[in-house]
């Protein structure tokens, strides 16, 4: 313990150990006692009379007694030469001390007997190393003051940052120090006898095995490290050693266990990373380090503003959070279980929670439930049926139905909820209804969502009709928006050829049509290619207009970043998106509809984001407090990557012209298919301002609007819409190959009614 009496200043981070005993280093004692900048603490009488009481624990002392005892004691011992001085050259403290068993004895008497003098000896013999000081100091300094080892190994490269003193216990005359040197100081103030060993460049491929073995292996390893690919060889190396180790997450008061010394063969990470390639882990982003961290911590336990906090990194904020009172109920709790596993009690691996909302149960945002979507009845169906059609002069078999209606329902719908439900009577006549229980939502306002979807089935049935020589009447039913039922189709006759009708030549490419969210390298679309797609809806007196220059894409992006963030503000909204989506493949093949969350093409760490949105109290969280700028980054790589952003327009806004726009897309999206362009709506946004436009009671705050009206307006100006026109559907092209995945389609059998 005794160090020379050469005192190197420059990043000091022992104590230098003076025993006045000694010749050369009792003249260091004095020179430093001259010293005018040298502060000089001598409370060795206070000591002893500690030393004195705990000799004596069943006898109270007068303070004369005490002092008599203080005499006594020094009659016996050479006060000058007792004990050792120690000097803090950070500080220029010179500090009298008892000699180090009797200052132990005395520093960790108040443990008694919550830690027994017993298992104090034993600790005194245990070996801990921590990785990461930003929150692995508090867990150090809660270690060292209970004495729960005799060797600290502290491991860190990094330096203090200004952003690093909302929860290190340290001070801005520290700003640039190592946080290693910062700790060991901290630590040896409190007990400079307990001995430290510092790794200033942390852990690293070269020096993890000296970190665990040198002078003797570590009994637990405690990682605090940011490092994923350092907690994975962390563990790799201890679970090789034998040595388990802690981590705890300061969110929520998580805490993992990894007994790699009772369970040699465990998986890392309880096997939640699943097989892991080191080199994958290197030099990742801040949004590809979530997306893995939230393997390693899973997204439904995290706690709702962490949750928040994830969806802002890159946006309004660079890195996760971490606030002091988690890190100090952190530093207890792996303090408190690293005691109790180096004593032999029966820690067992796993992971445990210290949630302090649960616990104590405040009343806070927090504590909102995810809501079921509202649910709407259908009418009856048969009753809404009108008399006065005619019947159909042709029946097709129950197979040559169903393969006709499969063809009709491979149309697209908003968030895949395939709105259809067709009714054959007994005249024959065929009635395409609205399947309201199905549809209901933010964006099927008044059913408007549906009826382009309604427009698409019907016009591929019309091609399928067409191709296989069946004539057809459809009729018009819908007059009010919402109406249940939306058009009947008469099946006239049978021809044994095709019949020559509209845009036949599409009939390849209804089964190929399909929405690619893929973000590839942006390619413009050549011009006879954007001429022809232009055409299809000019036919119907409708106006495509688009943008192309990326400057205006920049400008869209901000308005349809912008819209997404306010469709999840809204409350039936944030329903729809949590209830629509495919989480996994599984409810994806079991429901047949929504939106496979494979579909939307997003990278693992977009989607383990993504999964934060599940639970509602990250957004009302963010609508609280008007946040949530992480929400719009997905619709600004998607514009981005666009060859351009059509806007459909129209100069009418009823269940008619919405049941042609559905045609016309249709047709442009199949068109655009064959030609190798994908296809993406982007139109949600449209549904949204239609209905506040159109309704008082939309569901939306005072300041919301205001930010939707401004969205609006730019719209409008991006586009040049003209007055009077009304926009009915948005959606992007480009050049992206074929999607991953394709989404599921409802057997045909759910949707048909035979009356």
């Amino acid at each position: 313990m005794l160090a020379s009496p050469k005192i190197n200043l420059a990043g000091q981070a022992y104590p230098v150990f003076l025993d006045p005993k000694l010749p050369q280093h009792l003249e260091e004692i004095l020179r430093l006692k001259e010293m005018q900048y040298v502060v000089i603490v001598d409370e060795i009488e206070s000591q002893v009379k500690d030393l004195i009481k705990a000799d004596s624990p069943n006898k109270t002392f007068s303070p004369e007694e005490l002092s008599e005892g203080v005499e006594e004691f020094f009659r016996k011992e050479n006060r000058e030469t007792y004990g050792n001085w120690v000097y803090f050259p950070w500080k220029n403290h010179l500090v009298h001390l008892l000699p180090e068993k009797e200052f132990i004895r005395i520093r960790t008497i108040r443990n008694n007997y919550k830690i027994t003098p017993k298992e104090q000896e034993t600790l005194a013999g245990k070996k801990v190393g921590v990785v990461g000081l930003s929150v692995g100091q508090s867990i150090a300094l809660a270690i060292a003051l209970e004495r729960s080892c005799g060797e600290l190994r502290l491991a860190d490269f990094d330096t203090l940052e200004l952003s690093n003193l909302n929860r290190l216990k340290t001070g801005v005359t520290n700003l640039g120090l190592e946080k290693s040197v910062i700790a060991a100081r901290e630590i040896s103030e409190i007990d400079p006898y307990l001995n430290l060993s510092l790794f200033k460049e942390g852990v690293t491929e070269e020096n993890i095995d000296d970190f665990l073995t040198k002078n003797g292996k570590l009994d637990l390893v405690i990682d605090e490290c940011d490092s994923l690919d350092m907690k994975i060889l962390l563990r790799q190396k201890a679970r090789s050693y034998g040595i388990p180790v802690l981590m705890d997450t300061s969110d929520r008061g998580m805490l993992d266990v990894e007994r790699f010394d009772l369970e040699p063969d465990r998986p890392i990470f309880h096997g939640l990373m699943g097989n892991i390639d080191l080199n994958s882990l290197k030099n990742l982003t801040n949004q590809q380090k979530i997306g893995v961290g939230l393997k390693i911590t899973g997204t439904e336990t995290l706690s709702p503003r962490m949750k928040a906090s994830l969806l802002e990194v890159g946006q309004t904020i660079s890195n996760w959070p971490q606030l002091a009172s988690a890190v100090f109920l952190g530093g207890a709790s792996v303090a408190h279980v690293g005691r109790k596993l180096l004593l032999g009690d029966p820690v067992k691996s796993g992971r445990y929670y210290v949630d302090l909302d649960e616990i104590i149960h405040l009343e806070t945002l927090e504590e909102i439930e995810s809501e079921v979507p509202k649910k709407v009845k259908n009418g009856d169906f048969k009753e809404c049926i009108p008399d006065d059609i005619l019947p159909s002069g042709y029946l097709p078999s129950e197979k040559e139905l169903e393969e006709m209606l499969s063809f009709a329902n491979l149309a697209p719908s908003g968030g895949n909820i395939q709105p259809w439900i067709w009714v054959l009577d007994k005249r024959g006549v065929l009635h395409l209804f609205h399947d309201k229980e199905r549809s209901y939502s933010l964006l099927d306002y008044k059913g408007t969502g549906s009826l382009i979807a309604f427009g698409a089935a019907l016009e591929n049935l019309r091609i399928y009709c067409g191709k296989h020589g069946i004539e057809i009447e459809i009729i018009s039913q819908i007059q009010e928006f919402e109406d249940d039922l939306i058009a009947s189709i008469r099946l006239v006759s049978k021809q044994n050829q095709s019949l020559d009708v509209p845009h036949l030549d599409l009939y390849e490419g209804v089964a190929i049509r399909c929405t690619n969210r893929k973000n590839p390298k942006r390619k413009l679309l050549e011009p006879d290619q954007l001429e022809m797609l232009l055409a299809y809806a000019a036919e119907d007196g409708m106006n495509l207009d688009f943008l192309a220059e990326e400057s205006d894409l920049e400008k869209l992006s901000e308005v349809l970043g912008g819209m997404d963030r306010m469709r999840l503000f809204h409350e039936q909204g944030l329903q729809d998106f949590i209830h629509e989506l495919r989480w996994n493949n599984k409810e994806a093949q079991e429901t047949k509809d929504g939106i496979d969350i494979a579909t939307l093409e997003l990278s693992g760490a977009e989607k383990a984001a993504m999964g934060l949105l599940k639970d509602p109290r990250t957004v009302k969280f963010f609508r609280k407090f008007l946040m949530g700028y992480g929400l719009t980054k997905i619709s600004h790589s998607t514009l981005m990557a666009s060859s351009a952003i059509f806007l459909l327009q129209s100069k009418k806004y009823t269940p008619q012209a919405l049941l042609e726009a559905g045609k016309i897309i249709q047709r442009i999206w199949i068109k655009a298919n064959l030609l190798g362009i994908s296809f993406q709506p982007v139109t949600a946004s449209l549904f949204i301002f239609q209905l506040l436009k159109r309704e008082n009671d939309h569901g939306f705050e005072e300041r919301e609007v205001q930010l939707i009206a401004n969205h609006y307006e730019s719209l409008k100006k991006l586009y040049g819409v003209q007055e009077g026109m009304e926009e009915i559907f948005m959606f992007r092209l480009n050049y992206a190959g074929e999607p991953s995945m394709r989404s599921y389609r409802r057997d045909v059998r759910e949707t048909l009614i035979l009356i």
